[in-house]
């Protein structure tokens, strides 16, 4: 029996003002069957459901949750759908569904957080109305869930970029305070045996995302005034960093990420007359890009496509079109390495599949 009639049984009964020993002298059981209910341990006889329906004026299905319990699976169905979407490039269709969904279930947070990624991948300076609706969306999630981090830091990273400095800082001071304040650093202390090896594995995984994080805004902005080389090796030091975090949880490699990673040092190295290690790190791109492909049309759990990047490309295409075919290459365009992985990711271009 469903686990949404402990609550819905006990607001009913309190709405009426009704005691846990009353109900049991209306339906002839004993208190402490009432208090089972109410607590989710056990549930009345199926003989009984129609005649506490009947007492409270409400469906047996309401009593149940049997349309909340649909409303659930449904809007999982259109999360699938919207994540497919996404990843076959139709971001357009994808915003347009989860606008929808939205309608249906307006009170579903999964709906509203996936329509906000599909939003923030199609915003531009083109696109105000986009703009308006990236705020309002992302603030009603955090109004209903105050202490979604993730969400908060993108709205400030959306403000921060909009030139809106206030509101950014309004939200930035809902957020916890500098890491080395918090507890979270210390916990392990207090901990023993598989509590505190767990323990540990989530504090480096999470430290290496904030690492990541700052290093990566520390190497792509122009504000730290870096070299090329300077930049190779940090770029290097966040792939050491991924490894090191994969290795902690047990993760399998992101071809994707590592293949993105890749043909960036590779620009970098051609940047600087490197060509040896450009071309290097040009063959680690495509046999990532080879190992992505055998990954692909995979499907995860949900029936949602293995991958989550907007566009209808597979990633050999993206690779020689988007990187590849750029002018920073040609340092080494006519070298037969070179040749070949280009070759090889044009020959296994081709579109993503919708499931």
């Amino acid at each position: 029996m469903s686990v949404y009639f402990s609550e819905k049984f006990k607001n009913l009964r309190k709405n009426q003002d009704l005691t846990q020993e009353q109900i049991a002298d209306i339906f002839h059981v004993s208190p402490q069957a009432v208090s089972r209910w109410e607590t989710g341990a056990t549930y009345p006889d199926i003989e009984l459901l129609p005649h506490i329906a009947i007492f409270f004026k409400v469906t047996v299905d309401e009593l149940l949750g049997t349309e909340e319990i649909l409303g659930e699976e449904r809007a999982k169905e259109y999360i699938r759908d919207i994540r497919n979407l996404l990843n076959s490039g139709k971001l357009y269709d994808a915003i347009d569904l989860a606008r929808k969904a939205i309608k249906e279930y307006p009170t579903n947070g999964g709906l509203y957080y996936h329509l906000l990624q599909a939003l923030r991948k199609a915003c531009s300076d083109e696109t105000p109305e986009i703009k308006n609706e990236i705020i309002t969306v992302g603030e009603r999630i955090i109004n209903n869930e105050p202490n979604n981090w993730g969400i908060k830091y993108q709205l400030v990273e959306h403000y921060a970029g909009w030139g809106m400095k206030e509101e950014a800082k309004k939200i930035l001071d809902t957020m916890p305070g500098e890491i080395w304040d918090s507890k979270e650093p210390y916990v392990g202390l207090i901990l023993e045996g598989e509590e505190w090896v767990q323990n540990q594995k989530l504090r480096i995984i999470r430290a290496a995302m904030l690492l990541l994080y700052f290093i990566g805004n520390y190497s792509n902005s122009n504000k730290a005034d870096l070299d090329t080389l300077q930049k190779i090796e940090l770029k290097k030091a966040m792939g050491q960093i991924e490894n090191i975090a994969n290795q902690i949880s047990g993760d399998e490699l992101d071809t994707v990420h590592s293949a993105f990673q890749n043909i960036g040092i590779a620009g970098l190295y051609c940047e600087a007359g490197d060509t040896a290690n450009a071309l290097d790190y040009v063959e680690k791109a495509a046999q990532d890009s080879m190992f992505h492909i055998d990954q692909m049309y995979q499907t995860n759990e949900d029936g949602s496509n293995y991958m989550a990047y907007s566009t209808p490309r597979n990633l050999p295409w993206v690779l020689w079109e988007d990187h590849l075919s750029k002018p920073e290459f040609d340092i080494i365009r006519n070298h037969e390495r070179f040749i070949k992985c280009f070759e090889l990711l044009k020959a296994n271009s081709r579109e993503l599949k919708s499931n």
